[in-house]
């Protein structure tokens, strides 16, 4: 795994401001080729969802729980960065969703145990160290009724462009990324957890023309495999 040694979480916290929750929420508002891969991308891991509590852990500017809401979810979007509660309640509104917004630590979730039917992970672990990961595991699976489902979502460290970037030929490298993780590796802190991994996808970007290659070879290069979708259930 790639980590940054020493950092933790909290470490690169203060780089979530209003100008990242701010490029997320214009990209969701306008439903770029980004947004909508992404949306499709977690969406094709979900079971269906009318009448079902979801709750969306790292929730950001809210677009995971607003969609779940608009497919009849009950739907809680939590996040403990202030400017990520502001943009999803604003976000919220422009958009008349139905989801419910609630500042808080995911290593210490305000939801009673065995309480909610799914809990969705979207671009959150690769923001998370070792230990912090496990915490937040351990809680999604505590709130999680019995066969419920967890869905990760996040970069994968194998793809060549992830490659490139540990080696300093790419230079854009987001800083707050500091545990860029391959699907094995998820799937380790995933069962450490107690959690039984269920499935891995290898699923495409939103960039064109690599989409298409990804989409044709992802699934047996994991070189041109972009993004890792976990589904994992409390057993």
């Amino acid at each position: 795994m790639k980590q940054d040694a020493g950092l933790t979480a909290y470490d690169v916290a203060g780089r979530y401001d209003a100008s990242y929750f701010d490029d997320l929420a214009a990209r969701y508002s306008k439903r770029t080729r980004f947004a909508r891969q992404r949306i499709s991308n977690v969406f094709s891991m979900l079971p269906g969802l009318d009448g079902l509590r979801i709750v969306d852990i790292g929730s950001g500017m809210g677009t995971f729980a607003i969609e779940a809401g608009r497919q009849g979810a009950k739907a809680i979007g939590i996040d403990l960065a202030p400017a990520a509660h502001v943009a999803a309640k604003r976000v919220a509104a422009a958009e008349r969703a139905t989801a419910v917004f609630v500042r808080a630590d995911a290593v210490g979730l305000p939801l009673s145990n065995d309480s909610v039917d799914a809990v969705i992970a979207a671009d959150l672990t690769e923001h998370l160290d070792d230990v912090t990961l496990g915490r937040v595991l351990r809680e999604a699976r505590r709130v999680l009724r019995s066969g419920g489902t967890l869905v990760l979502y996040t970069p994968n460290r194998e793809h060549v462009f992830e490659r490139l970037r540990e080696r300093g030929i790419l230079r854009d490298a987001d800083p707050s990324h500091i545990g860029m993780r391959s699907e094995r590796e998820l799937a380790d802190a995933v069962s450490s957890a107690g959690l039984e991994v269920m499935a891995i996808r290898r699923l495409p970007s939103h960039l064109p023309l690599w989409n298409l290659l990804e989409k044709a070879l992802g699934s047996r290069v994991p070189l041109l495999a972009r993004r890792i979708g976990l589904v994992a259930r409390e057993a």
